[in-house]
């Protein structure tokens, strides 16, 4: 992606490489927060691996040391991600009445895909939370500079726009110096977080929004406790992969996105060999084989749940709650002792996730045509 043209291009004092090995890797993480496991370098290895375009890496200094950091993506049509393209993201967003995302879509007097695609997608390419990285010093000037950046290296390969697909709505910084370049906006979503009491379990169950809820978490978890399902957190070494991936694959069946186990399988394999021992899977076991399954990932004090399955044909036959089971109660059991205090969930089933105690922050599309 980065062509001698389009450095020579760059505002001054934009640094740009295009491999996560090239990084100042130590000063680029110092700049991510709890939350931003999915802008540290070892995440941005695994989708350098596995994302199959290509990738570009921005950043200003002061001092010699990184103020503003920016990860880049040019995505394409044929990308299987389909959550990281803003044809795709705008049009589900409208269909679901998202708030502006239906004057967006109807502003492009085109079709999306001819319009948008390919574009270079900024922040990550990941779901939630898609950002630049900045310090305390950093200016209003080092985040333009970077946005300025990725715009010219947009058009240097070809992408018809740029775009932060999920910037939160508390990145008041960058969304203010994205209104002063012209950038679109709407909701995309909102994403969920959980932050998890010092009393395990009992301290979550007593936190719950009502008594009918509390009653029914309780109900669901010795309906687990009185199965043959056997539930544990386990570190990924000895997990089941291709089942793990038989399973994801099904479940995002369900929603209308075509991966394949294939396609999954280097993704699980990529996050073990980067993440080792800050990779971890919630299994549930029945009738003897995998029956379910949610990984988290550590950064810091934060648990980030990444992928999950579930076999359908046992959840009919059962009826159990395998998915509260492995995203909620296994986790916040083992939380405290792990020395996390938030699980963060991401985008989709807002009301469910509230219901089970999470907050949720608005996610936002800024979108620049080129």
């Amino acid at each position: 992606m980065l062509r001698r043209s389009a450095r020579a291009l760059l505002p001054p004092g934009v640094h740009a490489v295009d491999r996560v090995a090239d990084l100042p890797r130590e000063d680029w993480d110092a700049l991510t927060g709890p939350g931003d496991i999915f802008l540290t370098c070892r995440w941005l290895e695994v989708v350098e691996a596995t994302a199959g375009v290509p990738m570009a890496y921005l950043w200003t200094e002061r001092a010699g040391r990184p103020v503003a950091a920016l990860a880049t993506a040019l995505a394409t049509t044929s990308v299987p991600w389909a959550l990281g393209r803003p044809d795709v993201v705008l049009t589900k967003s409208a269909e679901e009445e998202l708030p502006g995302a239906g004057e967006l879509l109807a502003g492009l007097a085109a079709d999306p895909s001819e319009r948008l695609m390919p574009s270079l997608v900024t922040g990550g390419r990941h779901v939630g939370g898609t950002r630049l990285l900045h310090a305390p010093e950093a200016t209003p000037e080092d985040l333009a500079a970077l946005v300025q950046a990725a715009e010219v290296l947009g058009k240097e390969a070809g992408a018809r726009s740029v775009c932060f697909l999920y910037l939160d709505e508390r990145d008041t910084a960058l969304g203010q110096v994205l209104g002063g370049r012209g950038y679109r906006t709407c909701v995309t979503g909102w994403f969920s977080a959980l932050e998890v009491p010092d009393g395990g379990f009992p301290a979550y169950l007593a936190a719950l929004p009502s008594r009918k809820r509390r009653v029914s978490v309780a109900a669901e978890r010795r309906r687990i406790a009185e199965s043959d399902v056997s539930v544990g957190l386990e570190e990924l070494d000895s997990a089941d992969f291709p089942r793990f991936a038989e399973l994801e694959s099904q479940l995002l069946a369900k929603y209308a996105i075509d991966i394949t186990p294939q396609q999954l399988l280097p993704l699980l394999h990529q996050t073990r060999e980067c993440f080792g021992g800050d990779a971890l899977a919630a299994v549930a076991r029945a009738e003897g084989q995998v029956v379910g399954f949610a990984t988290v990932l550590r950064h810091r004090d934060h648990w980030t749940a990444r992928q999950t399955g579930y076999d359908y044909a046992y959840q009919r036959r059962t009826g159990l709650p395998l998915y509260f089971e492995l995203l909620y109660y296994v986790l916040v059991e083992e939380a405290a002792a792990a020395g996390i205090s938030t699980v963060n969930y991401g985008l989709g089933s807002t009301a469910t996730k509230r219901s089970r105690g999470c907050t949720a922050t608005e996610q936002r599309c800024h979108l620049l045509t080129l």
